[in-house]
């Protein structure tokens, strides 16, 4: 989450900013399409994903010495970020697949709720250190700031390494018409079936919403000035957010289902751009990072839930690629958007708020058109959209009291 941050230190422009944030990103979701494959030459999907959590590790050793000696920095840098995210994509479907297999499909929404808001509470105290370490090196000796910063999240990966030795294996099941089922034969398939909607759906609303999120970095520590305690406060709403109503999110998607709440999500998704609108005043960006945190939330968890109900395990492992590489070429389609609107904003406006606009409408319009076409497959309570935001609300003041 800081490498935009580390970034703009060593001297990148907006656009460049915007493409560390979203090509590296997609280049791992390309090599997604590679792990099925991955996982039968490493032997187990567990082992598969070690290997990932240890390349990250090396990458993050290389950031610490490119801080150090920031020799072709943006270059380098760029380089890191490409491998950290690869390692880190490619082992999503296997990780996914292997979650859905240990997990109890009655128990997700809790269990995914829990672990999530755990997360957030290490995502949020990150964000606090991250910001305070470069907030106190800034004015002395930045490199070294963002060298403690690189140190702890290497750290970090390790740990992960050792607790994830810990979990149980699991061989995954897998037929020949698994082989088959090739990534042209699936993008061929995206409008006939309701998990193909769901991808189409979600590779699109990820471009929409990237035009303008990809360049929030920017926005905030070159447009408006804002200095890094207060780009970390900022953050850690949004982050704290997500940990307040993942519990929130879980709990209802066992009860509900995920359809309704992953539509009442991406329905909070389109507020952000269009607030930022308004005004830019640093104590107002409470609330939009607030609405934002509350949609992120439940986005991840109900997107992901919705995965596992839509996909039998033995295709799990396959499907969740596709899905994520769709969704990866939306998010750098939005972002090379986004800097495209940067450089020649239409109709006299400001760049920023030529970005702000269409990323909403666009979100907006999305929404409205393509959520129909999607389905809960589980046996769940009927609700209304304005029932639900009601639960939302009760189950949230119950859990906060």
């Amino acid at each position: 989450m800081f490498f935009g941050p580390l970034a703009i230190f060593l001297g990148a422009a907006d656009v460049a900013v915007g493409l560390l944030a979203t090509l590296p990103q997609v280049t791992g979701d390309l090599c997604q399409l590679a792990t099925s494959f991955l996982v039968k030459i490493f032997g187990s999907r567990k082992k598969l994903v070690l290997s990932g959590i240890g390349g990250q590790a090396a990458c993050l050793l290389g950031a610490i010495a490119l801080v150090l000696r920031p020799w072709h920095g943006l270059a380098v840098l760029m380089v890191l970020s490409i491998l950290y995210w690869s390692a880190w994509m490619v082992i999503t479907p296997a990780w996914q697949s292997w979650m859905g297999d240990l997990v109890p499909a009655s128990e997700r929404g809790r269990y995914f709720g829990w672990r999530s808001r755990w997360i957030q509470i290490a995502t949020f105290g990150a964000l606090v250190v991250g910001g305070l370490l470069l907030e106190l090196f800034r004015s002395r000796n930045a490199a070294l700031g963002f060298a403690w910063l690189m140190a702890l999240a290497l750290l970090g990966r390790l740990l992960s390494l050792v607790f994830v030795g810990f979990q149980k294996d699991i061989r995954e099941t897998s037929d020949d018409s698994d082989e088959n089922y090739t990534f042209g034969d699936f993008v061929k398939s995206l409008r006939s079936n309701n998990f193909g909607r769901f991808v189409l759906f979600t590779a699109l609303f990820a471009a929409a919403v990237n035009v303008s999120g990809s360049y929030f970095v920017p926005f905030v520590l070159d447009e408006l000035k804002f200095g890094y305690a207060r780009f970390m406060i900022l953050l850690a709403l949004m982050f704290g957010t997500k940990f307040l109503t993942m519990p929130m999110w879980g709990h209802l998607s066992d009860r509900y289902g995920s359809r309704r709440l992953f539509a009442l999500s991406c329905a909070f998704f389109c507020l952000p751009p269009l607030l930022l609108l308004v005004s830019r005043h640093f104590v107002y960006l409470f609330l939009v990072q607030i609405v934002g945190g509350l949609a992120v939330g439940g986005f991840e968890l109900c997107s992901f839930n919705f995965l596992l109900d839509n996909t039998e395990p033995k295709h799990r492992t396959r499907a969740a690629a596709y899905y994520q590489v769709l969704t990866g070429l939306g998010i750098v389609g939005g972002a090379v958007t986004g800097g495209l609107l940067l450089k020649h904003a239409p109709w006299g406006l400001m760049p920023f708020t030529a970005v702000f606009l269409i990323s909403g409408v666009l979100r907006l319009f999305l929404w409205l058109a393509l959520i129909p076409g999607i389905r809960e497959i589980r046996k769940v309570p009927h609700v209304t959209y304005r029932e639900l935001a009601g639960r939302l609300v009760r189950f949230q003041k119950s859990i906060t009291e």
